[in-house]
């Protein structure tokens, strides 16, 4: 009988470890994803800012260029071309540019400790 109640132990310590591996699994899973979230919605809250501060600043700088060049269509015309070019250049280097950095990024702070 005694060797079966060590077995018994042995199988309840057994049952115990992995419960407390699991629940620690669990947990540091949460803890990385409300870190992911929570940086996802902060970087959102700043993107979403950054533009409404370009798109009110292009069209401020569109009204100045057509006042400057004289008629009313010119400076808006001067600026979508930058902004063509400027998503040509990141279609052409979305990978280098974009994929890569935010891959790298999201990897980093699913690895954080």
């Amino acid at each position: 009988m005694s060797e079966f109640n060590k077995f018994e132990e042995i199988s309840d310590s057994l049952k115990q470890y992995l419960m407390l591996n699991y629940e620690i699994v669990k947990l540091q899973a949460t803890e990385r994803a409300s870190v992911i979230g929570s940086s996802l919605v902060s970087s959102l809250v700043v993107g979403i800012s950054a533009f409404l501060f370009v798109f009110t600043l292009s069209i401020g700088l569109g009204f100045y260029l057509s006042a400057l060049l004289g008629d009313a269509y010119s400076g808006f015309a001067i600026i979508a071309a930058f902004y063509f070019l400027l998503a040509v250049v990141l279609f052409i280097g979305r990978k280098k540019i974009i994929e890569k950095p935010l891959r790298d990024k999201i990897i980093k702070k699913l690895l954080e400790n």
